[in-house]
């Protein structure tokens, strides 16, 4: 059984839509000219009959779709055929004029000339062909148009050769010139311009002129309005695009937007045409069913994600849920991705454009990074303060991924949880190496000693009634303290808060628990400090807490 959409049926569709269009300019060529020798006709006759047998065949032998589904069964097929599109390929495929040279048809002789268009019927199978082909990858107004154009000169083609057959050659003008001729009075009757120059000589033409002329009325019609909409709609997109925009300006100058800022929402606007053709990646996906979205993210995005070392020897599966959460966003030139100091819960992935790396008060830059690197991962993972400024240099694409979606996926794959924990304590000493190097370069040697906070001591465990709340000593130089809380029978530990500036942590959630550990560390802008010791309670209710 073939597939619609295999190369071979593709193929075969192009071979009988050449061989159509073929029938539909010659047949009418031959029958006023006789352009062919008897043998060479014959041959083209016998080869198309064969290729429209064929065709036939192939479509008895050719899977269908139906609701969504491809149906395989031939009786299905079969009845499929017979009441659609059966008929008119069988007729076409009757060689009339060969038949016709066997059998004796005595007065109906003269009928045959008729019956010989036989195979134009072909054609009203090109739509359908050409679609099958390659009509997905065309803009669908200029799917129409090339349609429509096509439709418009078969039909001045057969026209004119019916003129040619009404009229004779009375000017015994030579083949080329008088079909040009027949072509130019074709063009002229269907434009409703008729110039007068060819005019009918007899009753015959005379009523052959006004079908024509009712023909031509109504072609004009259709072919002006169809034309009209097409070009409303060859770019819809853009139409969409010029709308919204011509709304946002309004808007705008409604609220008296300053100028400068106008022109960069603008251009941020003309950054998305230019890039996106105006449509948002996120809503486009969210349209698509869950097995089709993901296949179109991991299209998009999978190079991006095995390009990022801390992420080499995933499974496919984190590599897909990963990719599935990815965001994108949009940065204009100059903004501030991120700042160094502030708590970062986010990771960002470069798609197009360039960032720069530098330091707090932005007069070093440390590193310059572009399509394919990433940034981030530290803060992602470590939950500790931006060690530098990221600036976009021109307009970027990015795609974010935030800490407590990307936790979840971890929590899956607890074994490379580890790896990925490794991975960017190494990358984070790197980086603070680095920063410290450039900062202390016009420090004395008193004051070059930089690090981490101390060790947190001193946890202890007090009881408020429903409450338990951990408290702890402070230390010097900590941006803020992190507490965990281990998850009973297990070395995975969750935290309580990320974010504490004073040195008390309530636990509301602990009644249910049978045993109870905790770790507080304290982070500053150098990374995190050594996790506490572990303060424990293992039977909450002798302990009066309960």
């Amino acid at each position: 059984m073939i597939l619609p959409d295999s190369r071979f049926r593709q193929l075969w569709d192009l071979l009988v839509l050449a061989v159509a269009i073929y029938s539909a300019i010659t047949i009418p060529l031959i029958i006023v000219f006789n352009i062919f020798s008897d043998l060479f006709y014959d041959i083209s006759t016998w080869v198309i009959t064969v290729v429209f047998i064929g065709d036939i065949v192939v479509n008895f032998n050719t899977a269908i779709s139906y609701k969504g589904k491809l149906v395989f069964s031939r009786k299905e097929i079969a009845a499929k055929y017979f009441k659609t599109w059966f008929v008119i390929d069988f007729i076409s495929a009757i060689p009339v004029f060969s038949v016709s040279k066997i059998l004796t048809l005595g007065k109906l002789g003269k009928f045959v000339v008729v019956l010989r268009f036989n195979r134009l019927l072909k054609l009203l199978r090109v739509r359908k062909a050409l679609q099958r082909i390659g009509g997905q990858k065309i803009n669908p107004a200029i799917f129409r148009l090339v349609l429509l154009v096509f439709w418009v000169l078969m039909a001045a083609h057969v026209i004119g050769c019916a003129w040619i057959m009404m009229t004779g050659n009375p000017d015994s003008l030579d083949p080329f010139d008088l079909y040009i001729r027949a072509f130019y009075w074709t063009t002229t009757t269907l434009t409703t311009i008729g110039y007068g120059d060819i005019l009918p000589s007899n009753t015959n033409q005379i009523i052959f002129v006004i079908i024509i002329e009712f023909i031509g009325a109504g072609m004009y019609g259709l072919i002006i309005g169809n034309i009209a909409n097409l070009i409303a709609n060859i770019d819809v997109a853009k139409s969409q695009h010029n709308e919204k925009m011509e709304k946002l300006n309004t808007f705008l100058r409604y609220r008296d937007i300053p100028q400068d800022l106008s022109k960069k929402i603008n251009s941020y606007f003309d950054y998305l045409w230019q890039t996106r053709r105006g449509y948002d990646e996120s809503s486009v996906l969210a349209e698509l069913p869950a097995s089709l979205k993901t296949w179109v993210s991991l299209f998009l995005n999978k190079d991006i994600i095995e390009k990022v070392p801390i992420f080499e020897g995933a499974s496919e599966e984190f590599i897909k849920e990963t990719i599935m959460n990815l965001k994108p966003v949009v940065y204009t030139p100059g903004d501030y991705i991120v700042t160094a100091g502030e708590l970062g819960f986010d990771m960002f992935f470069i798609s197009k454009g360039s960032v720069d790396v530098v330091s707090a008060d932005g007069s070093t830059v440390y590193a310059t990074l572009s399509d394919g690197h990433f940034f981030g991962e530290i803060a992602l993972l470590l939950s500790m303060p931006r060690t530098a400024s990221i600036v976009a240099k021109g307009y970027c694409d990015l795609y974010s991924l935030d800490k407590e979606t990307f936790e979840r996926i971890l929590g899956r794959y607890p074994s490379f949880a580890e790896t990925i924990k490794e991975l960017a304590e190494t990358r984070r000493d790197e980086i603070n190496s680095a920063k410290m190097k450039k900062e202390n370069e016009n420090l004395n040697d008193e004051e070059k000693e930089y690090s981490v906070p101390q060790k947190i001591t001193g946890l202890v465990l007090k009881s408020t009634g429903s409450q338990l709340d951990i408290t702890w000593k402070g230390v010097n130089n900590f941006g803020h303290y992190e507490v965990v809380r281990r998850i009973p029978n297990s070395n995975q530990w969750i935290f309580l808060d990320k974010n504490l500036f004073v040195e008390t942590c309530p636990d509301d959630n602990f009644k249910n628990l049978t045993s109870l550990e905790y770790r507080v560390r304290a982070v500053n802008v150098s990374g995190p400090g050594p996790w506490s010791d572990i303060v424990s309670l293992t039977d909450i209710k002798d302990s009066g807490l309960s």
